[in-house]
């Protein structure tokens, strides 16, 4: 493959992402990883491109949801009994032993 091969088939994959991410050289990350890193906090991607040849991609990372439950809900869960045969019968339940 030449390398208007290559660069034509990185400008089609480029032009019909969704998300258009930003073409940037190795020399051109290397030089402003600053700049880059905080571009991706603010949701910018970029395809680093060595040789006219797409290397890899730098995204930003997915917001992840509040966890629902916390430890401490967990420990109001927790039960009391007498019965010591409990643990076999929760056993007996749940593995069929």
């Amino acid at each position: 493959m030449t390398k208007k091969q290559s660069f034509v088939k990185l400008w089609i994959y480029v032009k019909f992402n969704i998300m258009s991410p930003q073409i940037i050289w190795v020399k051109q990350l290397y030089k402003e990883l600053k700049k880059i890193s905080e571009a991706t906090l603010r949701g910018q991607s970029f395809v680093v491109v060595k040789n006219s040849k797409p290397v890899f991609r730098i995204e930003p990372i997915e917001k992840t949801t509040p966890r629902k439950y916390s430890l401490q809900d967990f420990k109001k869960l927790q039960f009391k009994t007498n019965d010591r045969d409990l643990s076999r019968l929760v056993d007996k339940i749940t593995y069929g032993a």
